[in-house]
C-alpha cells in the first residue's frame, strides 16, 4: 500500500455529510486524505460535487451505488462516474431477496455481469462489495462461492471488505491470493478483540495488517479504503485510521 492509494469511504462520516457535504469534504482534506469513496452524494449532484473535490485536491477513488439505481438506470450511473472522473462503481450490498438460495444468488450474478459489461463499455470498473452474510452456508455452498463462479472475471470485480470477511468466519488472505486482479479495492477497518468484534479505526484492533497488506499488494489492489460502520467519533476515527495506514505504507 502506497500513500497515494489511501482513500476514505464517506459512509463513515455519513452524519456529517448529511448536514454539510462540502464542509465535511473540506475537513477530510484537511485531515490529510487525498481521495474519497462516495456513498451517495448528499443533497448535491455529481455535477455540483466535481468542482468542490477538485478545489480541495480530492479524487474520487470509487462510488457505492445502491441496487435500485443499477436496476433503474445503469447508464446514468456510468454518466455520474464520468462526471466525477471516478473509475470504480461498486454495488455495496445485495438485497435480502437475492440471498435466499443458490438460484437467487445466480440470478443476482446475471445482473452483475450485465452491469459489469455496461461499465466495461464505458471504461468504468464494476465491483461488488461484501459483508459477512456472503460467507454463511447456503445449501452446499456459500453466496460468495456462487458469486465468484457465476460472474465473468473480466466484467465483475470485488471490493473486499477484510473486516467483514473475517467477521463472517473466512480468512481474507487466501481470497486475496486466489482472486488476484479481480480485487480492485479493499476496505480497511479493525476488529475489537472482545466478544463484540466491533469495528474500530485501523490500528486499534486485531486485524493482521502486515500480512493482509502484503497479500493485497501482491494482488495489485488499486485502492485501500478506510471505513467504519459504527464510528465512535467519526472525524477523529478517520484521522486515527489515516495515521495508522500511513505507518503501514511502503512509500
Amino acid at each position: 500500500m502506497r500513500q497515494d492509494q489511501i482513500s476514505l469511504q464517506l459512509y463513515t462520516v455519513r452524519e456529517e455529510t448529511a448536514n454539510d457535504m462540502p464542509g465535511t469534504l473540506r475537513r477530510i482534506s484537511e485531515i490529510g486524505y487525498s481521495a474519497v469513496e462516495f456513498a451517495g452524494y448528499g443533497d448535491l449532484s455529481p455535477q455540483n460535487l466535481k468542482p468542490i473535490i477538485d478545489d480541495l485536491g480530492l479524487s474520487a477513488s470509487g462510488a457505492h451505488v445502491p441496487f435500485d439505481s443499477w436496476e433503474a438506470d445503469p447508464e446514468s450511473v456510468i454518466t455520474d462516474m464520468h462526471t466525477l472522473d471516478c473509475a470504480h462503481a461498486i454495488l455495496p450490498m445485495a438485497p435480502p431477496e437475492y440471498r435466499e438460495d443458490e438460484a437467487m444468488v445466480a440470478s443476482l450474478a446475471e445482473s452483475l455481469n450485465r452491469w459489469g459489461e455496461l461499465c466495461s463499455q464505458g471504461s468504468v470498473t464494476f465491483s461488488y462489495h461484501n459483508h459477512d452474510f456472503e460467507f454463511a452456508p447456503l445449501g452446499q455452498t456459500t453466496m460468495w462461492d456462487v458469486l465468484v463462479s457465476e460472474t465473468d472475471p473480466s466484467l465483475v470485480h470485488f471490493e473486499l471488505d477484510l473486516y467483514w470477511v473475517r467477521y463472517g468466519g473466512a480468512d481474507p488472505e487466501p481470497l486475496l491470493r486466489n482472486l488476484g486482479d479481480r480485487i480492485s479495492l479493499v476496505h480497511l477497518k479493525d476488529m475489537a478483540s472482545d466478544d463484540t468484534r466491533a469495528d474500530l479505526p485501523v490500528g486499534e484492533g486485531i486485524m493482521p495488517w502486515t500480512s493482509l497488506l502484503e497479500e493485497a499488494d501482491a494482488a495489485s489492489v488499486e485502492w485501500y479504503v478506510a471505513e467504519q460502520d459504527n464510528p465512535r467519533d467519526a472525524l477523529e476515527d478517520v484521522r486515527t485510521s489515516l495515521r495508522s495506514m500511513r505507518n503501514l505504507t511502503r512509500g
